[in-house]
């Protein structure tokens, strides 16, 4: 029992070193772009306050065109943002565990997950992001999220994203969790369906109405963001599936409801499905 709380005291410590900002040795892309504090954007990284949602929601720009000069090359082409740095950031997750009812009372998961991001501007109001999953409890887990971003097209309140992202991102970004464990209510599969609200590739829209309600809708392959297939084609079927989600801000609260529906072609039968259900947020910063 004192091995086992000694480990977990350790493992505390190991915490605190790794995820305090003002203990951290490296800085991340964005804050070495635009000189900010790590706390502009992030709560506790990589949970984000409202400013970063509205940063990341911006193509990975400034509003009102306030673009530091001195991070882009002036190439004379007026279609070209071309960024002076690769902007590359590394994310390390590292954890320890101890419980005395196992066989193996303590266990050092260093490095848990690895990854590399990059993300930034290619010209004006399009963005890009992605990242590479290096390490992931021992295995590479390869490419996850990677998308264009594609900021107020034809100055209006659309925005447009095509490529790989997560299907409950709209909900809640998985992968900004603080907590050990992953929200299985995200990836669960039911029965012999293959359908779930992680990884997919797709598109994804969002539209702000005069009345500040956000629509977006998303069209994905519903198969996920496996290998592609003998014929070099990532969907399994000709089927897509779609993914609506309404929401109001009203002061502190946003209340909203979303339905992410489709239908997949069996071996024996194909298989229509339906995820609908209330979302509700409240916080303050």
């Amino acid at each position: 029992m004192f091995r086992t709380s000694c480990f977990i005291i350790l493992a505390f410590i190991v915490a605190i070193s790794v995820f305090s900002p003002e203990d951290a040795e490296t800085i991340p892309a964005f804050a070495r772009k635009y000189a900010f504090s790590c706390d502009t954007c992030h709560v506790v990284t990589p949970k984000l306050k409202e400013y970063g949602e509205d940063f990341a929601g911006n193509a990975f720009q400034l509003p009102d065109d306030d673009e530091p000069v001195r991070a882009y090359r002036d190439v004379g082409d007026d279609l070209l943002t071309l960024q002076r740095d690769l902007p590359i950031g590394v994310r390390f997750d590292a954890y320890a565990r101890g419980n005395s009812e196992n066989d193996i009372s303590n266990d050092l998961e260093t490095p848990f997950g690895v990854k590399l991001l990059s993300g930034g501007l290619i010209a004006p109001n399009i963005g890009y992001y992605f990242y590479f999953y290096m390490d992931e409890r021992g295995e590479v887990a390869g490419l996850e999220d990677c998308y264009v971003h594609f900021n107020n097209l034809f100055g209006s309140e659309l925005d447009v994203m095509v490529g790989q992202f997560q299907i409950s991102d709209p909900l809640f970004k998985r992968e900004l969790r603080l907590t050990f464990e992953d929200y299985m209510i995200y990836k669960t599969k039911i029965g012999d369906s293959g359908a779930n609200l992680t990884y997919d590739r797709g598109i994804l829209a969002t539209y702000t109405l005069p009345t500040n309600t956000d629509v977006i809708v998303e069209l994905v392959n519903g198969n996920g963001i496996g290998d592609a297939g003998d014929d070099r084609l990532f969907d399994n079927d000709g089927l897509k599936n779609v993914f609506v989600k309404l929401s109001q801000p009203l002061s502190i609260a946003t209340l909203g409801v979303f339905a992410y529906s489709g239908k997949e072609e069996g071996v024996a039968a194909d298989n229509s499905f339906l995820f609908a259900g209330p979302d509700v947020s409240i916080g303050t910063e």
